[in-house]
């Protein structure tokens, strides 16, 4: 028999922490058993392209609006039907909503919606009885930590057993012995300064603002001190001149988008994630597989990752002081920020590798493809 098809629906593919774990989710698939396709419900994007040098096909709708467009629906399940789908898997609000009507209407045998975010900044109503409505035909909404889960039993009003968390996970071979001299060199840093260092994008939740802060106190204890921002974003002009005010420019470099992660993770001293909220974050996860002393703001998806003291340092949302604290204790203090580093990676390895991630979804589509006597190899 040949392998089942599986449909991922993106509401779009720009480089972003959900787009990232989607493709290395789709480079680690077990194509002998699921072939994947691609739906974006805009267009193709950075992360589609690079999809497709995987060998997996991206289609586009090119419709998503403001407004609800049942023709979205209709082209998705045309898709669904072409492509002879037996999976679908659909990924944050908007692609849950069409994904999820586009696999009823098509009757999919495997329907499971993705969770990919805690409700702090969306608890619309309206938002809230769609979701509650799709879950009664979707199999398993799976959340990417126990906080998204709560918040999704809190909000949704679901019941636990429609609900899985399944963690995202690092392919760690690509954060193990990297070289970064030619970086440091480009980026034209010497070896001797301390970097300090954020992945994310540019918005109110990420908390950039406070990091920012920290670094125009440590500047003055740690002359020559570069903060590396790596990440784009709508607030990427409003940092830049916050960091002008502060008098940092010369010490923080807004390297927007990028894609290598793994040499700049390498470049970095310490990693600090200064987050307002979150779902569950890749990019602190990849630092920590990187051997990075990490810092982050502590809240609760936060310390499901770091889960003691010895593997991370927790500090207040929203508190400069803090960061600037934490930063300067693991600078001066090297046996600290090695064993910290240390339990860090080992964390990862065992806990969020994303071969655990892959193994958890094939093993849930098994079994909901079990339960509905859907035979394939």
């Amino acid at each position: 028999m040949k392998p089942l098809n599986v449909l991922h629906v993106m509401t779009k593919l720009p480089v972003g922490g959900v787009e990232n774990q989607l493709l290395t989710v789709l480079g680690k698939y077990d194509k002998s058993r699921f072939s994947p396709f691609v739906c974006s419900l805009s267009d193709k994007g950075p992360i589609g392209i690079e999809i497709e040098k995987l060998g997996i096909e991206v289609v586009t709708v090119n419709k998503l609006r403001n407004r609800f467009d049942w023709s979205i629906v209709k082209d998705v399940c045309r898709i669904i039907k072409e492509k002879d789908i037996s999976i679908v898997r659909t990924h944050q609000y908007h692609a849950n909503l069409y994904g999820r009507l586009a696999a009823k209407k098509a009757r999919v045998p495997c329907i499971v919606a993705s969770v990919h975010n805690v409700y702090t900044r969306d608890r619309k109503l309206h938002r809230r009885l769609l979701n509650r409505y799709l879950a009664r035909f979707t199999d398993k909404v799976v959340a990417v930590s126990g906080a998204v889960k709560d918040d999704i039993m809190k909000y949704d009003a679901l019941k636990e057993d429609k609900l899985e968390v399944i963690c995202n996970g690092v392919d760690i071979d690509r954060f193990s012995k990297i070289d970064c001299s030619a970086l440091k060199s480009e980026l034209n840093i010497p070896p001797e300064v301390p970097v300090i260092g954020t992945v994310g994008r540019l918005t109110l939740q990420k908390g950039q603002k406070y990091l920012l802060e920290s670094i125009s106190q440590l500047k003055d204890k740690f002359p020559g001190i570069v903060l590396l921002v790596v990440g784009d974003g709508p607030l990427r002009a409003e940092l830049e001149r916050y960091a002008e005010k502060l008098g940092i420019n010369n010490n923080v470099q807004f390297l927007g988008t990028r894609r290598d992660i793994p040499e700049l993770l390498s470049a970095m001293d310490i990693f600090v994630l200064p987050s307002l909220w979150e779902g569950l974050v890749n990019a602190l996860i990849e630092a920590m597989a990187a051997g990075k002393p990490v810092i982050a703001t502590d809240i609760r998806p936060i310390r499901e990752i770091i889960d003691s003291e010895d593997a991370g340092i927790l500090v207040p949302p929203e508190d400069s002081g803090a960061i600037f604290g934490a930063v300067e204790l693991l600078l001066r203090n090297k046996d600290i920020a090695d064993k910290i580093a240390a339990t860090a990676q080992e964390r990862v390895f065992s806990s969020f590798n994303i071969e655990n991630t892959i193994l958890n979804y094939m093993e849930l589509f098994n079994n909901i493809l079990n339960s509905k006597n859907v035979k394939y190899t």
